[in-house]
């Protein structure tokens, strides 16, 4: 059965508000919730990655880090926690002083990132994040089977540890999001975890003329599609909504 990855931001301009978290009791109540809801992980990020953002310094999203992931240590410490960040030693600092399980890296990761990976427990979100794409399917499948030879040469037990992301909204036009979606299960002959992360994205909001707050209808039947093309994994804002889908299209498949 795939499994939920809940979204929690403590940054100040993550592109949907209701993402946003400024304080522990906040936050716990959120996890919480989540947990509740059927969350199996929960994802965590300091630092913004919507169109034009700014990104803040390493010191910033380590502090703004560090309360988060402190208060779901101190309330919630066996629970799956995925951090989201590109910066390898915030994920190595992550990892060390926090027990982080996953790095959620957003941007198909470096050689230092890799040799972060090889040397720890962790498992690890490889994204696709190119800027120019002309033909989307087999530009990603390129970059996976690329990024996962890199990785395999620095020592990552690529098997165990990669999930693989399709990067949806990240460098890709419209047309070029629901392209992927359409061939998304192209990626299981990689014979990795599938994650996607759709969530009020601006294929569903723009596409339909609509705003990120007005967008979980959307969201919830870009889930289910993306189940339906293979994904082990949702990244979302709204975990009861995924959990339900899940429920429905597993009560599917073990009725062909």
């Amino acid at each position: 059965m795939a499994r939920i990855m809940g979204i929690i931001n403590v940054t100040p301009d993550s592109f949907w508000s209701g993402s946003r978290v400024k304080d522990k009791t906040v936050l716990k109540e959120r996890v919480r919730q989540m947990i509740s809801q059927g969350a199996d992980a929960i994802d965590i990020g300091g630092c913004s990655t919507r169109p034009g953002s700014l990104q803040p310094s390493e010191q910033e999203e380590m502090k703004r880090l560090e309360w988060g992931l402190a208060t779901i240590r101190e309330f919630f410490p066996d629970v799956i926690v995925s951090v989201d960040t590109y910066r390898p030693r915030i994920a190595e600092w992550c990892i060390r002083e926090w027990r982080a399980d996953i790095i959620n890296d957003v941007y198909g990761g470096c050689r230092e990132m890799y040799d972060v990976v090889a040397s720890s427990c962790a498992q690890y979100v490889l994204t696709w994040a190119e800027d120019i794409i002309r033909d989307p399917i087999e530009e990603m499948k390129s970059f996976f089977a690329d990024s996962l030879q890199k990785m395999d040469m620095a020592g990552v037990d690529v098997k165990k540890k990669v999930i693989l992301d399709p990067g949806y909204g990240f460098g890709k036009t419209l047309v070029q999001n629901y392209t992927v979606l359409a061939h998304q299960s192209q990626l299981k002959e990689f014979g990795l975890p599938i994650l996607v992360g759709l969530s009020r994205k601006s294929m569903a909001w723009k596409l339909l003329g609509i705003t990120p707050d007005e967008a979980l209808p959307a969201t919830v039947s870009l889930n289910t599609l993306s189940l339906m093309e293979g994904a082990d994994w949702l990244r979302v804002h709204d975990v009861m909504e995924a959990a339900q889908a899940i429920m429905i299209i597993q009560t599917l498949n073990n009725n062909r």
